[in-house]
């Protein structure tokens, strides 16, 4: 009887688990990226469709599905194979208490809770005033279904109510935002009389709960979110991003609104690539999510609010992140369920005109500024110049200079000063700019021991030559090293190096690197002529010599020095006479 463990794996192929995150391309019979988990320039992150495993040579990390979900996720096992059994549709028996941890029942708890209000909405007589205003709203109920809006009752206790008869404590009801205390710390429901939207993370598991209040007359907000808890945290979240995803990576950009209701009239309309930041500012955890599908964003945001410092600094926070942004013009006091309830059509050709950053920002930082007053020129030119001076390319930096200097009515050499007064040290960053956790790098005796053997299997006629020159010793990354012992000895007993057999040869610590090291060899040398390649291997040989010599010749003034105090005489003069050769040695290299 399989496991869950392999059921799972049987079921997600890798490559389409891993191309959710990263945009992968094929490299020979893998694929292969720039890695998630470092900065990198050169692409040494490699998925083998074959063997179902992935591997940053990079950064050296790897593994299978769970492995990879664990450090793109920022989970521990358990939550990973959570993640991966609701994709993989596998259901999940547990027996052990501890297994089901309180993460688990938290996410439990909040889908029991979703299904239960969907249920209320749909067929409840005391929903039918919210079924009215959803008709009214011109909601679907097709837009209904698909965004499993719910209805909480105008009741104390509704929810708690309902969730303990499912077996769920007091105390994880309040956990999940779902309960607070009141009089004499007696519990009752968060939302109460409102249209409930729940919130769902990346993989759609309920998390939390947007409640919009049916009362005409209320106190607090008109929208309330669930407050933060273990498993929501509201800045961590883009509203649709489950179901919006693959659309946004088929269509490569994202549509970014501010509300819940936004996202859901823009889905309707037929913008599938729609995500909400749910009423808060964008953050650059936000930023990051929508850079796992697309690197370009359209941000249509209130036109009473998309010139809000707050938000000004979301978007040029999506800017500086390396996304290319277009800020959508929404009429004056409309939102985008605005729009779209008026026309659709003119929806869509707000999207076909958006406008990109830079013209958004000159235009938000003119609007309240008279340019014919000299204090408000040095006011625009000192907040512009700001963000003119972030800018990577010259070319850009001097188009958006020749157009603050029409609109200044100053010269651009004047501006160009300017700007270099302003000393502008941050340029913009490209996509690829260092991730705030990145893993730490190999060093470079292993990616150099790696090419090399990575080369030497995929075109085993060259092996010989290595034999030659290299010693296992000057390998100093003890898995390549073992594994070069490896190849030697079935070399010399086969006269060749074929891969099938030698995975069966090695032993399973040297199968496992060979395994890995397998994702790299199709990448290697497709296009290199045979001059090219002997040269190839050839100065990689070298470089391990070098390193490996270079190090005995650091070491060896400390032995002379101890020999010395020790006054070793014999051992001074073999030190000494160790140092000259390897000196020669290195200088013959």
């Amino acid at each position: 009887m399989s496991s869950p463990i392999d059921d799972i794996k049987q079921r997600l192929d890798l490559v389409d688990l891993i191309q959710e995150y990263v945009k992968l391309n094929p490299a020979g019979s893998n694929f292969k990226a720039r890695c998630p988990f470092h900065n990198e320039k050169t692409a040494s992150f490699m998925v083998s469709p074959e063997k179902q495993i992935w591997h940053c040579f990079g950064c050296s990390a790897g593994g299978d599905h769970f492995e990879f979900i664990k450090r793109v996720e920022g989970v521990e096992f358990p939550e990973a194979l959570r993640i991966l059994a609701k994709r993989a549709n596998v259901k999940l028996e547990y027996h052990d208490p501890e297994q089901h941890n309180q993460k688990t029942r938290l996410l439990d708890l909040l889908r029991d809770l979703a299904e239960h209000w969907h249920e209320v909405l749909l067929n409840s007589p005391a929903a039918q005033p919210v079924r009215d205003y959803l008709a009214q709203r011109q909601v679907s109920p097709e837009s209904v279904d698909a965004f499993q809006l719910g209805y909480a009752k105008d009741a104390w206790d509704d929810a708690i109510q309902f969730l303990q008869n499912k077996k769920y404590s007091l105390r994880e009801i309040e956990l999940a935002g779902v309960s607070k205390a009141g009089d004499k710390n007696k519990p009752y429901d968060r939302m109460r009389n409102r249209l409930m939207f729940p919130i769902r993370s990346i993989h759609g598991n309920t998390v939390g709960f947007t409640g919009r209040t049916m009362a005409k007359e209320f106190t607090g907000g008109k929208y309330i979110n669930s407050p933060q808890t273990e498993v929501y945290n509201k800045s961590l979240i883009l509203y649709n991003l489950d179901s919006a995803k693959q659309e946004i990576r088929r269509q490569d950009y994202a549509i970014l609104v501010e509300g819940n209701m936004d996202a859901l009239s823009a889905f309707q309309a037929g913008t599938k690539n729609v995500v909400a930041v749910s009423g808060t500012a964008l953050t650059a955890e936000q930023i990051k999510l929508i850079q796992r599908f697309t690197q370009n964003v359209m941000i249509a945001f209130d036109a009473d609010v998309a010139g809000t410092k707050a938000n000004l600094r979301g978007i040029d926070l999506a800017w500086q992140a390396g996304l290319n942004v277009k800020v959508v013009h929404l009429p004056k006091g409309q939102d985008p369920d605005d729009l779209i309830r008026q026309s659709a059509e003119k929806w869509k050709e707000a999207l076909r005109t958006a406008r990109n950053f830079m013209d958004y920002v000159f235009e938000v930082t003119l609007s309240d500024l008279d340019v014919a007053r000299v204090d408000h020129k040095k006011q625009a030119a000192k907040k512009l110049l700001a963000v003119i001076g972030k800018l990577g390319d010259a070319v850009e930096q001097s188009h958006y200079l020749k157009k603050l200097a029409a609109i200044l009515e100053v010269t651009e050499a004047a501006l160009a000063k300017t700007l270099e007064q302003v000393a502008v040290k941050a340029k913009k960053p490209k996509a690829d700019r260092p991730l705030p956790e990145a893993a730490p790098l190999i060093n470079h005796n292993q990616s150099v021991a790696e090419r090399l053997l990575a080369l030497a299997l995929r075109f085993p006629e060259y092996f010989a030559e290595v034999l030659k020159h290299l010693e296992p010793a000057e390998i100093l990354f003890a898995p390549a090293m073992n594994l070069y012992k490896a190849m030697i000895i079935y070399y010399n007993k086969e006269h060749n190096l074929d891969l099938p057999e030698l995975e069966a040869f090695v032993e399973a610590e040297s199968k496992d690197y060979l395994n890995r090291l397998s994702l790299l060899i199709d990448q290697e040398a497709l296009d290199l002529t045979t001059r090219e390649l002997q040269r190839e291997i050839s100065q990689l040989t070298k470089r391990l010599k070098k390193e490996s010599l270079n190090i005995q010749l650091r070491e060896i003034p400390q032995l002379i020095f101890k020999a010395e105090q020790a006054n070793d005489a014999e051992a001074v003069n073999r030190l000494s006479e160790r140092f000259s050769v390897l000196t020669s040695q290195l200088n013959e290299l």
